[in-house]
């Protein structure tokens, strides 16, 4: 079990520092297209498939220096 706060070796301090995860949306291959039939297709794509919580990105920050790496682990659906 992780300690709070959670610490993770850092490439910039090349140390384990203190760090803060953040969840990130993945760009979804509606997001490109602004016009109004592209923006009702990426909300009704965003209200079906559950689109703010179903591809996202995991993210560690570091709490000293600010660094921000992707650390996506696992298989999706897992």
């Amino acid at each position: 079990m992780k300690s709070y706060p959670a610490t993770h070796f850092c490439q910039k301090c090349q140390s384990d520092t203190p760090h803060s995860e953040l969840l990130e949306r993945k760009p979804s291959s509606y997001d490109t297209d602004t016009s109004l039939l592209g923006r009702i297709t990426l909300f009704a794509h965003t209200f079906i498939n559950g689109g703010h919580y179903y591809d996202m990105n995991r993210y560690v920050q570091c709490k000293v220096c600010g660094q921000k790496e992707l650390d996506n682990k696992g298989s999706e659906f897992e």
